[in-house]
């Protein structure tokens, strides 16, 4: 599949303003969090004039500066096993102001789809998940026929039965030299003009695990 702007368009159908921003609901944790700059780079480039805005922990929210085509972050760090209406209400109120005409909300929890719905973002794109039927106004269907992560995200940021590329575009952190060069140097480490490359190899199943044959390669 290639992707542009004209051949996702085609499939698109009714979509809400053209220059109305997007929210996108990602994983929080730091890998997924990182590769949901995959659907921040496919979705600049099916609604290249839409912003895009990421809801984001305090932990994650300093990897917004680093992501080209973020906007900004709304930085929300809601309890995982309560329900504090109050704090939902609040945020739904947050981004009302925004005016989102989309969200894509990638985590299958109920409680995630609250908060836009409550702000009454009128097209939430997510699959069923916790049956999250009247929350979502775009329910997407087969979520665990997609093995890897970056698909089942992904797929969200497409029009609905869309196929999926063969190359998803890959999650870019662009860091001023001059960070690096202090980050190495905090560390002790000689600054270079050869490429730094630092790996975090642990994950949980094979869906976000850096694949085995690369480190052979």
């Amino acid at each position: 599949m290639n992707l542009t702007s004209d051949n996702l368009a085609t499939k698109a159908g009714p979509s809400p303003a053209a220059d109305s921003p997007i929210l996108l609901v990602p994983y929080m944790w730091i890998g997924g969090f990182v590769r949901c700059h995959s659907v921040v780079k496919l979705l600049r480039t099916r609604w290249p004039n839409r912003p895009v805005d990421l809801l984001t922990s305090r932990l994650c929210a300093p990897l917004l500066d680093y992501m080209p085509g973020v906007r900004k972050g709304i930085v929300s760090d809601l309890p995982r096993r309560r329900l504090p209406l109050g704090q939902y209400r609040a945020l739904a109120e947050t981004l009302r102001a925004e005016h989102y005409g989309t969200a894509l909300i990638m985590l299958r929890t109920w409680k995630s789809a609250l908060a836009p719905f409550l702000a009454g973002i009128p097209e939430r794109v997510g699959f069923v998940g916790e049956a999250r039927f009247g929350l979502l106004s775009d329910l997407r269907f087969g979520e665990r026929k997609l093995e890897r992560m970056i698909d089942r995200c992904g797929a969200l940021a497409l029009p609905k039965g869309a196929p999926l590329p063969v190359q998803w575009p890959l999650p870019e952190l662009v860091v001023p030299k001059a960070e690096s060069d202090a980050w190495l140097a905090r560390r002790g480490l000689k600054t270079t003009q050869r490429p730094v490359v630092t790996l975090a190899p642990g994950a949980v199943g094979p869906g976000k695990a850096w694949p085995a044959e690369h480190y052979a390669e």
